[in-house]
């Protein structure tokens, strides 16, 4: 990396400054693109993708800063100076890139931007000109800010609510379009969960939070923000790139698109389905695939279409829909499925005879791991989200309820949360760590005796990780 990135830097340079001149078929531009597309090559071959990022006043290339003498420090500044104008925080290129698709790239990324939405308008722009190799991913000045050693919590919180709500009122916007036989709104999507993979990344706590207070929104929508949460949380800690972490947060929002489809008197029926209404209810993965097989990228747009056909199809190839021979199960399908799974588990619906809680709904799920799920996606999931997660109500030995509110870093506490109480009256309730122990004993000051499913506690805990 110490001798590629710099040149890497000077191609990228060499190359954006030439088809700001000349056309892509020009001589000097091909020159220039086959040595910017040789280094990309050569770094991709030891690492995978070739990612770009711009942090703070620093280029690093896949997390390695970039580190050149005063001489070269000319293509650096250059690239950071085009890249915040642009508000791009990161270009990932994919091995899979070609030249051809290198240069419509750099001639769309160094025209002169937009005055209003500059990122939106240049990612439209690349997605209609079926750029789907490289991606780019948003500069978000307030999540760039938390990422900072002064992590302010408020900031987070603020943050954290105002991506949630835009969310679930983007969900609203697809289910619209699909009534109206629209195409859904891909980067708006992307946009969304590349914000929501920066909180993440800072402090996904009050995100998870949100997610479990099931009155936040209308379920048909929130539902599917929750499973984006939840499965970006799963994939942030399996190690994934944050792009493809993006990736699997868009293809989760997507995912139930197709039951847009399904009448509301099936959807919500409080009685069992009969054998035509199981038949509809089973093809809404296939509907959505049609819905989404309308955008305008199908490359772009691939991994959600997997996703939606087999959310349903379990780790052992049980579900639906049926399939003659063995599925194939796509790497994101089997993030999703599990986060899909918990959130509906933990969700009162009027077909539903019993609501898990969370933490019993973890234990079936663990129970089913190599059989209905996949091993390590179940294990990373219970460790990410803990024993009791965020927005569990529970009851102390004390006779107290209280919010789990923070999970204790160490595995070996991940049945003594952080919690905060939840008093009769509704006041503010004091915020404790369940590992503490009493001054000058070895016992815990409180204990979880269980977790509830209890209303009267859902208003006070959502106070917890809603903006006042």
């Amino acid at each position: 990396m110490d001798r590629l990135g710099p040149i890497l830097v000077h191609h990228l340079f060499s190359a954006g400054r030439t088809v700001q001149i000349h056309d892509l078929n020009n001589r000097a531009v091909q020159t220039a693109l086959s040595k910017l597309l040789e280094t990309l090559r050569e770094l991709g071959n030891t690492e995978g993708r070739v990612a770009v990022t711009v942090a703070t006043d620093l280029l690093s290339i896949n997390d390695v800063r970039v580190v050149v003498d005063t001489q070269s420090m000319g293509p650096v500044l250059y690239l950071i100076n085009e890249m915040k104008k642009r508000k791009v925080e990161e270009i990932d290129f994919a091995p899979e890139v070609a030249l051809e698709e290198l240069g419509s790239f750099l001639k769309l990324f160094f025209s002169e931007p937009s005055e209003e939405d500059v990122f939106g308008e240049l990612d439209r722009k690349l997605s209609d000109a079926g750029v789907v190799n490289i991606r780019i991913t948003e500069w978000i000045e307030r999540v760039k800010y938390l990422r900072d050693a002064k992590v302010n919590k408020q900031e987070i919180r603020e943050e954290s609510n105002r991506v949630m709500s835009r969310a679930v009122m983007f969900m609203g916007e697809v289910m619209r379009a699909i009534a109206q036989r629209r195409p859904v709104q891909l980067p708006k999507a992307s946009r969304i969960a590349q914000q929501i993979a920066d909180i993440i990344r800072t402090d996904e706590t009050i995100l998870v939070g949100l997610a479990s207070i099931k009155d936040y929104d209308e379920y048909t929508f929130s539902h599917s923000v929750n499973v984006s949460v939840l499965s970006m949380l799963i994939a942030d800690r399996m190690g994934l790139h944050k792009s493809d972490t993006a990736q699997v947060g868009v293809a989760a929002l997507f995912h139930d698109v197709g039951k847009t489809h399904i009448p509301q008197t099936v959807l919500n029926k409080p009685d069992s389905l009969t054998a035509d209404e199981w038949q509809l209810m089973e093809r809404h993965p296939m509907l959505g695939v049609i819905e989404l097989s309308r955008a305008r990228s199908l490359r772009a747009i691939a991994d959600s279409l997997f996703v939606s056909l087999q959310h349903h199809v379990l780790h052992d190839g049980k579900g639906y829909p049926a399939k003659s021979s063995p599925w194939e199960l796509h790497p994101f399908n089997r993030i999703v499925t599990i986060a899909d799974v918990y959130d509906a588990m933990t969700t009162p619906r009027v077909y539903r005879k019993q609501t898990l809680t969370p933490d019993s709904a973890l234990r079936l799920i663990g129970r089913k791991s190599g059989e209905m799920f996949d091993p390590l996606v179940v294990k990373t999931f219970i460790r990410a989200i803990g024993v009791y997660p965020v927005g569990t109500v529970v009851r102390l030995d004390t006779g107290e309820h209280a919010v789990v509110t923070r999970q204790n870093e160490s595995c070996r506490l991940m049945h003594r949360p952080v919690v905060a109480l939840l008093p009769e009256d509704g006041s503010p309730g004091e915020q404790f760590d369940l590992a503490e122990r009493a001054a000058g004993g070895t016992a815990h000051r409180r204990t979880i005796v269980e977790s509830v499913h209890d209303k009267r506690y859902e208003a006070r805990k959502a106070t917890r990780f809603l903006v006042k």
